[in-house]
This record gives C-alpha cells, sequence and structure tokens, in this order.
C-alpha cells in the first residue's frame, strides 16, 4: 500500500468529491485496505485561470510547489492534484519534486485509446481551453478535440463560478445545451475537463456518453497506490 498526497482546495468541494471517489473506486473490504492520504486543503492559493489568461499577476505555482514539497518531506509516494486548469503548471510541478505526480490529461489520454475513442469534446474553464491543455497531450495519441462555440463557452463558465464555486443551483439546461452541441458536432464522448464539473455529475444525471476527469484521476490514484475495483475500467456513463 502506498501513500498519497493530494494538492487540493482548487476548490474545495472538488477535493471532498475526489477524495470520495478514490474510496469508491478501491477494493477494500476493511479500514486497513483503504489509501492512505495526506491532504492540503488550501483554497487560498491564486486563481488559475485568472493567471493563465493574464488577469491576474499572481501565479499560484509557487504554493502549489511549496504543498508539493511538503508532501514530499511527509513521505508520500504518489502526488495528485485534483484541479485540470492547475495542469498547466504540471511539468514545473513535477520537476520540483522526486516522487511521481499524477497527470490526469496523460491519464485520460491513455483511457480513451484504450477504449478506442479518438474525437471528444471538452468542457473546461477558459484557461484550460485557451491554452489547449487537452490539446498538447491529445495529439500525441492522435486524439482531436471539440470546444463549445463562444456562447457555449460562456455557458460553461457560468456554470463552473456562478453556480458550483458559489454554491448555487446548477443550471442543467445550460449544461445539455453544451453537451449535445459538442455530440452533435461530432464528439464520441464529452470530458468534463473541470473539476466543478464533477459536482455537477454526482449531483445530476449528465446522460450518457460522459467522461469525468476526477473519475480519470482518481482510478489512477488507485491503480498506483492499491488494489482497483473493476469500476475504474468503467468510467464512461452510460
Amino acid at each position: 500500500m502506498k501513500k498519497l498526497g493530494i494538492i487540493g482546495g482548487l476548490g474545495p468541494m472538488a477535493t471532498a468529491y475526489f477524495m470520495r471517489r478514490i474510496i469508491e473506486l478501491t477494493d477494500a473490504k476493511t479500514d486497513q485496505e483503504n489509501i492512505e492520504m495526506i491532504i492540503y486543503n488550501c483554497p487560498s492559493i491564486p486563481d488559475r485561470t485568472g493567471y493563465i489568461l493574464g488577469k491576474s499577476c499572481e501565479s499560484p505555482l509557487p504554493k502549489i510547489v511549496e504543498l508539493a514539497q511538503s508532501l514530499e518531506r511527509q513521505n508520500v509516494d504518489y502526488i495528485a492534484m485534483p484541479c485540470i486548469t492547475a495542469h498547466y503548471f504540471h511539468d514545473q510541478l513535477a520537476d520540483s519534486v522526486f516522487i511521481p505526480v499524477s497527470n490526469g490529461i496523460k491519464e485520460a489520454a491513455e483511457y480513451l485509446t484504450y477504449h478506442h475513442i479518438f474525437k471528444v469534446g471538452i468542457m473546461a474553464t477558459d484557461g484550460t481551453a485557451s491554452m489547449h491543455l487537452f490539446d498538447s497531450v491529445f495529439k500525441n495519441y492522435d486524439i482531436s478535440c471539440i470546444y463549445p462555440d463562444e456562447t457555449g463557452q460562456k455557458k460553461v463558465m457560468s456554470l463552473i463560478y456562478e453556480d458550483v464555486k458559489a454554491g448555487m443551483p446548477v443550471n442543467m439546461e445550460a449544461f445539455m445545451e453544451v453537451k449535445n452541441q459538442l455530440l452533435n458536432s461530432g464528439a464520441e464522448v464529452v470530458i468534463l475537463g473541470c473539476t466543478e464539473l464533477s459536482i455537477i455529475k454526482r449531483d445530476n444525471n449528465v446522460g450518457a456518453g460522459v467522461l469525468d476527469i476526477v473519475d480519470v484521476l482518481a482510478a489512477d490514484c488507485v491503480i498506483k497506490c492499491a488494489k482497483p475495483r473493476p469500476a475504474c475500467t468503467d468510467l464512461i456513463t452510460k
């Protein structure tokens, strides 16, 4: 059994759900068979999207690196960061420690390739979309990405910031409009590429053909650190 370190609070609800999914995907019949985790829930980390888009001068990277190095000193074997926008800093983060750091985007690409899926829709923050974080990895797997149009992307950002992060009811009509737009544009699967969108799937019926990035990250952590349930290989909603 390996010890997992989690850089969390980006945002807090998504971090709590990430821990829950790790437990649900672990084949544990006793408390002792679950993964030992050290979790830093640090919501004071500066906003990732604002920094990436140049709307803020305060980089989240120094605090993220500080937390990773603290986890390393506490002898964790693997580090995960349940925030996809923050994967913009993944390589710098990985270079700052001597232990492996989960890459949710790469894990998603490998999962999709294994299931012979090569065209996906992406629902994510403006920062993730503008920096082509998924495309930069997926192109190496011959997976093409489709994004919402301008109106659809505004709806996605509203769902993330005005609904989930603000603790308000989710506009499921807007969610389904964006999802259907992506499917109608040729996407075989729609990826929830922001951990706040994972909360929408947790609480609502999002329909078939959705791959949640939190599930991908959680499955990777379980596979690396413990014994996975069969559900780790069946992550796309039906």
